[in-house]
C-alpha cells in the first residue's frame, strides 16, 4: 500500500506538471516523506497508519497547490478525471479497512440477488447472511421494508444502483461494486469540469477548484462508498449540460437515471421542468417528456415491490411547519456534526457566490453562469422538502448526503467568482479540509457518526480536557447555546469574511489572525465549566450505567437522551458551584448523592425536575445510592 500510494503521489505530478513546477512539488513532497519519516524514528507511539495518511494527504495537498498556482501545467478535463481516478484508486482499501456501514450493504444485497437469484428478492440473501461479500452477518430486514404476498423480502432501496453494480461485483466482488462508483465519480469529475469550461470559467479557477471538489469531502469519501449520491450528481451535471446544449440525446438518458436512482430525484426533474417552463426554455412536448420520466420510478417501484412510493408515503408531500425548515437550513450551514461549515467548509464559497446572483461584470453579463443558476433552481423543490427532515442531519451516513447531487453546481459558483475571494479564507479552509481528509482516510467508520448533537472535534477535545467542548460548536440536532450565534458568525463570514478588498495581504492577514484569536478564546472558554451538562455526552465519565436510548435506536434524534444509573453506579464532570435543576425520570424511585449531599428523587411517568446544589466548583461525582435512575442533563440555575 506504500508503494502504490507513493506511486500515485507521484504518478500525480508526472500526469499534470512539467519543468520547474514538477521538479519543486516532487522536491517539496519528498521533503514531508523524509521529515515524516524522520518523527516516527524520533517519537514513540505515533500511530503509524495515521500517519502514512496524513503524509499521503499532505502529498496530494501539496500537488494540489502546485496545480493551482504553477506556470507549467498540462491540464484538460481528461487529466483531471486520470488524476481523481489515481486518488480514488488508493482510496478504496483505506474505506475498506472495516465493513461497510449504512445502507450500503443493503445496496450489495440487491446485487448479489440479482447476480444470482436473478430478481429482487432478498429472502434468499437474509437466509444465508453469512456469505455476503459485505462480511455483515448482522444484516436483518430493515424496519418498514416492503414484504410481498408470499412473504418476498424486498428492500426499501431502488434498485437501480444495485443494477449498475452488477458488473463490477460479478468480476471483483465487493472491490469491484466500490470501482463502479469510483468510476462514475471520474465520470463525474470529468464532466464537471467540461462543465465549467463550456460556461465559461476561467482555466486558473477550475485548477484551483478542482482539489476542492474531487479530493475533498463530501464528494472524496462517497466517491469510495456505495452510496447512490455520486452516481446522481454525474447524472444531474449531464443533464444541465445536455439541456444547457439542448442536446435532448444527452438530457433525457440522464434525467432518467437521476430518478431511477432515488425516488426523492423526482423532486428534481419536477424542478427542472418547472424552471424550464417559466424561463420558456422547453416545448410543450419536451416538457411531457421531463413529466413522463418523472413518473418512471414510480412505475419501477409498482413493478418491485407493488408500492409505487415504496417506503414513502404522498403525505410527505405535504409542507413541514416552518420553524423546522429554518432549523434544517440553518443546521445545513452552521451545525457542528453535519453543517457544510464544518464538514465541507469549501463550500461556504458557493453560499458567498448566491450574495452575487444580480451582480454583473463589466460587460454588463452576469457573473454567475447561467448553469449554476439553472442548478440551484431546479433544486428547490428538493432542498425545500429536504430540509425540515431530521435525516437531514445525516443519519447513520457520511454528512451531507442529501446535498452530494448539488456539489458539482456548488462547485461551478465558487469557480466562477475566484478571483473575487479571501485567499486567507481559502488557506483556513484548506487546511481545515485536509483535516477532515485525514480524519475520513484515517477512520473511516467515524464518518458514520450518529446524531447525537456532538460531533468528533468537540468530543475528541471533551474527552482529552475533561470539560464539555462540545457545547462551543453549533448544534441543530440537539439545539445548544452556540446554536444561533454559530449561525450569525457563519452568515457573518459568509457576507463579509470570504471576500477579497482592495488590500489584499492586510486582509488576508487579517483573516487568518481573527481565526486565530477564535481558536484561542474556544480553547479558553472550553476548559471552563458549562452552564448545562448532558449526561450522555463525552466530558462525563461514568462508573457503570448505560446509555439512553441505545446507540442504535431508530431515530434516537427524537428522544431525550440520558444516562441510566442504578445503585452503586456513578457519573463524574465538571460543574460550576451554585443550585442546578437535573432532569430526571424513574418509575421507582431513587436516592441519589452528589457533592456529598443525598437527595431523593421521587417516581413519576415523566421527566422530573429536582433542585440540587453544588457547593464549589471542580470535577463532581453523581452517585446512585438507591433505585434505578434516568439522568438526563443538568442546568445550572440562575
Amino acid at each position: 500500500m506504500i508503494v502504490a500510494t507513493i506511486a500515485v503521489v507521484v504518478a500525480l505530478s508526472l500526469i499534470a506538471l512539467r519543468g520547474e513546477t514538477r521538479t519543486a512539488c516532487l522536491a517539496a513532497t519528498a521533503g514531508v516523506w523524509l521529515l515524516g519519516w524522520m518523527l516516527w524514528h524520533r517519537f514513540e507511539g505515533i500511530d503509524a497508519y495515521a500517519g502514512f495518511v496524513t503524509l499521503a494527504v499532505i502529498s496530494v495537498a501539496i500537488f494540489s497547490l502546485a496545480l493551482a498556482n504553477g506556470r507549467e501545467v498540462k491540464w484538460s478535463a481528461g487529466r483531471a478525471a486520470l488524476l481523481a481516478a489515481l486518488v480514488y484508486a488508493i482510496t478504496i482499501p483505506a474505506m475498506l479497512r472495516t465493513p461497510i456501514d449504512g445502507d450500503e450493504p443493503f445496496y450489495l444485497l440487491l446485487t448479489e440477488s440479482m447476480l444470482h437469484d436473478r430478481d429482487v428478492d432478498l429472502a434468499n440473501q437474509y437466509g444465508s447472511i453469512e456469505r455476503t461479500a459485505s462480511g455483515r452477518t448482522d444484516l436483518r430486514p430493515q424496519f418498514g421494508d416492503p414484504v410481498g404476498p408470499n412473504g418476498e423480502q424486498y428492500s426499501r432501496h431502488e434498485p437501480f444502483l444495485a443494477l449498475l453494480m452488477l458488473p463490477g461485483y460479478a468480476l471483483a466482488g465487493l472491490p469491484g461494486a466500490i470501482a463502479t462508483i469510483a468510476l462514475f465519480s471520474v465520470l463525474l469529475v470529468r464532466s464537471t469540469i467540461r462543465w465549467m469550461e463550456e460556461e465559461g470559467v476561467d482555466d486558473r479557477a477550475i485548477r484551483a477548484v478542482f482539489p476542492f471538489f474531487a479530493f475533498a469531502p463530501p464528494i472524496l469519501f462517497y466517491a469510495t462508498r456505495i452510496w447512490p449520491e455520486v452516481p446522481a450528481a454525474f447524472f444531474f451535471v449531464e443533464a444541465l449540460r445536455g439541456i444547457r446544449e439542448e442536446r435532448m440525446k444527452r438530457w433525457v438518458p440522464a434525467l432518467l437515471g437521476l430518478v431511477l436512482l432515488k425516488l426523492r430525484f423526482v423532486l428534481i426533474a419536477v424542478g427542472l421542468l418547472g424552471a424550464l417552463l417559466l424561463r420558456r426554455k422547453l416545448p410543450p412536448r419536451t416538457a411531457l417528456l421531463v413529466a413522463a420520466i418523472a413518473v418512471v420510478p414510480l412505475t419501477v417501484m409498482w413493478l418491485v415491490s407493488g408500492d409505487p412510493t415504496n417506503v414513502h408515503a404522498w403525505s410527505h408531500l405535504m409542507p413541514a411547519a416552518p420553524a423546522l425548515h429554518v432549523q434544517g437550513a440553518l443546521g445545513l450551514i452552521a451545525d457542528g456534526m453535519s453543517g457544510i461549515a464544518f464538514k465541507a467548509p469549501f463550500y461556504l464559497f458557493a453560499l458567498f457566490a448566491l450574495t452575487l446572483w444580480w451582480t454583473k461584470d463589466d460587460d454588463s453579463r452576469r457573473v454567475l453562469p447561467e448553469g449554476f443558476r439553472l442548478g440551484l433552481i431546479a433544486s428547490l423543490i428538493y432542498l425545500v422538502y429536504l430540509v425540515p427532515r431530521p435525516e437531514w442531519f445525516g443519519g447513520w451516513a457520511p454528512p451531507l448526503r442529501y446535498l452530494v447531487f448539488l456539489m458539482p453546481v456548488l462547485a461551478l459558483g465558487v469557480a466562477a467568482v475566484w478571483e473575487r475571494l479571501s485567499r486567507g479564507a481559502v488557506a483556513i479552509f484548506a487546511i481545515w479540509t485536509i483535516g477532515l481528509v485525514i480524519h475520513g482516510v484515517a477512520w473511516p467508520w467515524r464518518l458514520f457518526h450518529i446524531a447525537s448533537g456532538e460531533n468528533q472535534l468537540g468530543a475528541w477535545l471533551s474527552k482529552l480536557y475533561l470539560s464539555d467542548f462540545s457545547r462551543l460548536f453549533p448544534s441543530f440536532i440537539r439545539m445548544n447555546a452556540a446554536a444561533w450565534p454559530g449561525v450569525v458568525v457563519a452568515l457573518l463570514v459568509v457576507f463579509f469574511g470570504l471576500r477579497r478588498y482592495g488590500n489584499r495581504r492586510a486582509a488576508d492577514a487579517l483573516a487568518v489572525a481573527a481565526f486565530a484569536l477564535l481558536l484561542s478564546a474556544g480553547f479558553h472558554f472550553g476548559r471552563l465549566p458549562a452552564a448545562n451538562i448532558e449526561m450522555e455526552d463525552a466530558h462525563v465519565t461514568h462508573d457503570g450505567g448505560q446509555l439512553h436510548p441505545e446507540l442504535y435506536t431508530i431515530m434516537r434524534v427524537a428522544y431525550r437522551g440520558g444516562w441510566v444509573l442504578h445503585a452503586g453506579e456513578s457519573s463524574t464532570f465538571q460543574a460550576r458551584a451554585g443550585a442546578w435543576d437535573l432532569h430526571y425520570v424513574t418509575g421507582f424511585g431513587a436516592t441519589i448523592e452528589i457533592a456529598g449531599e443525598s437527595y431523593y428523587l421521587p417516581a413519576g411517568p415523566d421527566y422530573q425536575i429536582a433542585r440540587v446544589a453544588i457547593p464549589e466548583e471542580g470535577r463532581v461525582t453523581l452517585r446512585c445510592l438507591d433505585g434505578a435512575v434516568n439522568i438526563d442533563r443538568m442546568q445550572l440555575h440562575e
